[in-house]
Formats: C-alpha cells, sequence, structure tokens
C-alpha cells in the first residue's frame, strides 16, 4: 500500500476532520437514533460502489460498537492512516447541522 505523504495542509485538514468527527461521536452517543440515518448512508454507498466492501466492512463494525461509547469513540478516532482515509469519505453525512459544523471549524482557527 501507499504511504500519503502529509503537508502541512494535510495535516491541519485531518486535524479539523478529527474534531468534527469527534463531535459527532458525542451526538451519536447522546442521540443513537441517528445512526439508522447513518447506516443507511453507508448502505447506499456500498450499493452504488462509492465504498469498497472492506470499507462498508470497517464502517460498519464502528457504528455496531455505538452501546459501548469507550470502544466506538477509539475506533472512530483513530489516528491509523486508514481511519484518517475513511474519515476523509465520512458516511457520518447529515449527524451536525451546519451550524454545529461552523461552529466547530471555527474553534479551531
Amino acid at each position: 500500500m501507499r504511504r500519503r505523504t502529509l503537508t502541512r495542509q494535510s495535516a491541519a485538514t485531518d486535524a479539523q476532520i478529527l474534531r468534527l468527527h469527534s463531535a459527532m461521536a458525542d451526538k451519536l452517543l447522546a442521540q443513537p437514533e441517528l445512526v439508522t440515518q447513518v447506516l443507511q448512508t453507508l448502505e447506499q454507498r456500498y450499493q452504488a460502489g462509492i465504498v469498497r466492501h472492506s470499507s462498508y466492512i470497517h464502517w460498519y463494525s464502528i457504528l455496531d460498537c455505538i452501546n459501548q461509547p469507550e470502544l466506538f469513540k477509539a475506533a472512530l478516532l483513530d489516528s491509523g492512516e486508514r481511519m484518517c482515509k475513511l474519515r476523509r469519505r465520512t458516511v457520518l453525512v447529515g449527524v451536525l447541522t451546519e451550524q454545529e459544523r461552523q461552529a466547530i471549524l471555527m474553534e479551531g482557527l
């Protein structure tokens, strides 16, 4: 597998994406009913060929442990290269409102 070259810009982007995912994890844990919409997004992307089988299984296994908050957050916020790549094409779209998203992005400035 080819390693991604980490530039200052991509590191900053990854940090922003990580902050967003941390907030999304907190919101999903507080409102687990939102997981249904995330699973629908995952399924739609998989059926459309947008998500590979291995990524589908990875996302599904993360979402499947929502009832174990520490494990869920650890898996979602893992700093490994694979999870960084998956977060860049997240299936957690629509979890945060635009106002929540903007507030998180502004915190990082």
